[in-house]
């Protein structure tokens, strides 16, 4: 009897622990719907402290992006202007961009790639004192290296030994660059200095040394089809040693390199591409929206200067919403060689530069950087003007990643001040400027 009784016991407690699914998905449901009921008690109670935190961290984050993290916005070939090739969303979308980019048309007459003139190859402050970076431009193969002197300097990047690239585990050893193969160092003009177990140093031994300046925070080549020294020097702007850096936008870009300037005399296709509010593309859509959310109306001047090597243009916007003048500025603009550009934004919440490169990193591929500068007190304006800027800057690199180049357009009476900048432009070319068919022949088409 006792047996039977303990085994009644352990029946009954096996049964207090079993349930059935129902049972268990009601009282999931139920604890949610309490958890649930409590936590919006908790929001609805504590909802003004709350609200503030959010706000306190939205202010705290935007305080940090624009004074001690410069924003920085990286778009890659890939990103922009690919939409509408079939296929595109899935996993094989570089594919299919590749095989859309092969059957473009690259145009007729083309001119060449890469013009003479100064050109952008790294950021000032990601060259840091003992840091090396190899870099491909311009059809060439450069190594920059700063020295403990502080001074930026660029090579060819490969050493006259057995062809080892310095710029791929080079090191810096006082203000030379150090080969990675065999230690052989070169100094600040390009002679071989130094060769391990070696006392008397063959002459005659000795690496390519480029013209290199440092301006408007970028390390600039002087590029010449011809070897000529630098025509120009770039002085550089009183006010970016005061202002602040709040960032910066990059862009490859699928294009030849002179259109990216010719979009500065190209008046008509402001108020085309760049007519609908920077803050969104709706207003394409539904047009209706553009007078209430705001729409942009340009006016543009494009001139020579007495400097041969730069021209200027002035931009006055005005924003419309419902007919008012929301936020009206005015761009001063001043293109100096084939790829360095300044514009000095003025407006409401006061002054900006933004410093524009575009470097050929291909025949048809083009790196193209805007740097923003500003004052302290508006340093907050500068860090949304990285963001605005390329976000109106998208709107051209659609464009530019699927046209065809069209040697001699039908101009209208519109078009006078691209006619007149093609022919400033050809200054940049000289006799012996690589053709863009030699260009395109790449012997290490992987």
């Amino acid at each position: 009897m006792a047996d039977t009784h303990e085994i009644q016991i352990e029946n009954a407690q096996c049964q207090i622990h079993k349930w059935n699914s129902e049972e268990v998905f009601l009282f999931l449901i139920n604890l949610t719907c309490r958890l649930g009921l409590a936590l919006f008690d908790i929001i609805f109670k504590y909802s003004n402290v709350i609200l503030l935190c959010i706000v306190l961290l939205a202010v705290v984050y935007v305080l940090y992006k624009s004074y001690w993290s410069p924003v920085i916005l990286i778009r890659e070939l890939t990103h922009t202007g690919f939409d509408h090739i079939p296929y595109v969303k899935g996993r094989d979308r570089v594919l299919h961009i590749a095989r859309s980019q092969r059957n473009r048309q690259v145009g007729e007459r083309v001119p060449p790639p890469y013009p003479n003139g100064w050109f952008a190859l790294a950021e000032s402050r990601d060259l840091t004192v003992g840091k090396v970076i190899p870099v491909d431009a311009l059809g060439q193969n450069f190594c920059l290296y700063r020295g403990e002197d502080g001074v930026a300097r660029i090579v060819d990047a490969y050493c006259p030994h057995l062809g080892a690239n310095l710029g791929v585990e080079g090191s810096v050893k006082g203000n030379c660059i150090e080969c990675p193969f065999h230690h052989w160092r070169f100094g600040e003009n390009g002679a071989c200095t130094y060769i391990p177990d070696v006392k008397n140093i063959p002459k005659g031994i000795s690496i390519k040394k480029w013209d290199c300046m440092e301006v408007d925070g970028a390390v600039w080549v002087w590029y010449d089809a011809e070897g000529r020294s630098p025509m120009w020097t770039v002085p550089p702007l009183p006010e970016l040693s005061q202002w602040g850096y709040r960032g910066r936008n990059e862009f490859l870009i699928s294009a030849h390199t002179r259109d990216i300037p010719e979009n500065a005399a190209d008046a008509a296709h402001l108020n085309c591409i760049h007519q609908l509010s920077f803050m969104t593309n709706i207003g394409k859509h539904l047009p209706f929206l553009n007078n209430i959310i705001g729409h942009h109306i340009w006016e543009t001047d494009w001139t020579k200067t007495d400097e041969s090597h730069i021209a200027q243009m002035s931009i006055d916007q005005n924003y419309m919403v419902l007919k008012c003048n929301a936020f009206p500025f005015d761009l001063r603009v001043k293109q100096i060689g084939p790829a360095h550009v300044r514009l000095h934004f003025n407006c409401i919440f006061g002054e900006a530069y933004v410093i524009q490169s575009v470097t050929p990193v291909g025949p048809m591929l083009q790196k193209v950087v805007h740097r923003i500068y500003s004052p302290t007190y508006n340093a907050i304006f500068g860090a949304i003007l990285v963001l605005a800027e390329a976000y109106q800057f998208e709107r051209d690199v659609v464009v530019w990643n699927n046209k065809t180049h069209v040697s001699s357009p039908p101009y209208v009476k519109a078009d006078k001040s691209i006619r007149a900048f093609r022919d400033w432009f050809s200054q940049f070319y000289s006799e012996k400027s690589v053709s863009m068919r030699d260009a395109m022949q790449n012997p290490l088409d992987w």
